[in-house]
């Protein structure tokens, strides 16, 4: 079986290496990872980490392991690629699976190019939406009087009609997203897998890494709580600054950035509660960086703020921290609750009294908590490892091929892989 994954994140192990583990779990498999040669990151997310870089990819062979590098072509907000045709029939896939939204143009480039020289090809694929991005939203909360809004809007709606008559399967997050694809009419296959996962070969629990970090910060016996996430109001810091308690031994590793307004805004909150020797702002931390610092927290908190035009639909934040058995304070906000599972403390959003509450009893609870955040372990394992993602992927991938569609395989935190 060969099978061709799209996305720009590949030119980051922290991204490929998932593929990677897949391709030597299954030598069966050929994968071929494709990537851009040149892509400019964060570049709309300067308010999450307050600057653009720019990343290239690399090319790679390891066995039935590859990575190939495409041009990007840009025009009017959308991109496709020049190399496409030929990387396709060079390759000549059974399965083209594309990594991104929902509604770009690329997919129907993909499909067309499949269509012609390609018609035996299975073509799936997966997005992060949420209900925020369907077109009803889009219609009601966006400015369709600007020509280039609505311009968007009339090509997404095209791309999901395409999609919808000729992609075989459908790969996202959580429940709503499923039922987000349901109403905008894809009637075919549709699974909860996410594409990230937790690696457990860096997120694990280690006493030498959280000694690491709490030395460099002076947390001595503190009880750490922990949170990182972009600083902007959607991501509910200003949430957890009302909740926390004036007093007690604790303090709050706050990892995160964002644009000069954001991080004013939350040190400014710091200051007009007096935690300035309670919470500790270590800044943005690179992803490959961030297995130590959960490891040096007791609790995770994550609290997001739903709005008009985002939603949270698989946060990192909520399963990496569980990866080394921590406990977390999470709300009912987009996939918060579906990730963390029913052990986990949560409110709901946008509670602040409940939130105050539930940090108070972990700190007097703090053997209980632990409980919970062996809970935690267990479930990111069964549930949201790279090794149960890659298992669970690869028996799906026999059914997309024989055109079959197995309900068992449908929800990451249900099904029970084997043979691992």
């Amino acid at each position: 079986m060969k099978i061709v994954l799209i996305n720009h994140t590949f030119q980051l192990k922290y991204y490929y290496r998932r593929w990677e583990l897949f391709a030597e779990r299954h030598p069966n498999v050929d994968v071929t990872l494709l990537t851009p040669d040149k892509v400019e990151w964060y570049k709309n997310k300067a308010y999450s980490f307050g600057k653009t870089t720019t990343n290239y990819g690399q090319e790679m062979e390891k066995g039935n392991f590859h990575i190939r590098t495409f041009r990007r072509v840009i025009f009017k907000g959308v991109w496709y690629s020049p190399d496409f045709k030929r990387l396709f029939t060079e390759i000549n896939p059974d399965i083209i699976y594309h990594l991104g939204t929902h509604h770009q143009y690329s997919l129907v480039q993909i499909g067309r190019i499949a269509e012609k020289c390609l018609p035996k090809t299975k073509l799936i694929l997966f997005s992060m939406r949420g209900p925020v991005s369907n077109l009803t939203n889009i219609r009601k909360h966006a400015k369709l009087s600007n020509p280039s809004v609505l311009a968007k809007y009339w090509l997404s709606k095209y791309v999901i009609k395409y999609v919808n008559k000729h992609y075989d399967a459908v790969f996202c997050h959580y429940p709503d997203a499923v039922a987000c694809f349901r109403e905008e009419g894809f009637t075919k296959p549709i699974y909860m897998q996410t594409q990230v996962g937790v690696n457990t070969e860096w997120f694990r629990p280690s006493e030498e890494e959280r000694r690491a970090i709490r030395e460099k910060y002076g947390f001595g016996d503190a009880y750490v709580f922990g949170s990182a996430t972009r600083f902007t109001p959607d991501k509910g810091l200003d949430d957890i600054l009302d909740a926390l308690p004036a007093e007690g031994n604790w303090k709050m590793l706050m990892i995160g950035s964002g644009a000069p307004n954001d991080v004013e805004r939350i040190k400014a909150k710091i200051a007009s509660r007096h935690l300035e020797d309670k919470i500790v702002l270590p800044g943005f931390i690179q992803k490959m960086d961030m297995p130590p610092y959960w490891n040096a927290i007791d609790c995770a908190i994550h609290v997001p703020r739903t709005t008009d035009h985002w939603e949270e639909t698989f946060s990192l934040s909520v399963v990496q921290p569980m990866a080394t058995k921590k406990p977390i304070i999470v709300n009912t906000s987009g996939s918060v609750p579906y990730q963390a599972g029913p052990d986990a403390i949560t409110v709901e959003e946008g509670n602040i009294q409940q939130l105050h509450d539930k940090i108070c009893w972990v700190l007097s609870h703090q053997n209980e908590a632990k409980e919970i955040g062996s809970a935690m372990y267990e479930r990111v394992v069964k549930c949201f490892s790279v090794e149960h993602l890659n298992q669970m992927f690869y028996d799906t991938l026999q059914d997309v091929i024989t055109g079959k569609y197995d309900e068992n395989k449908f929800d990451m935190t249900k099904y029970q892989t084997t043979n691992k």
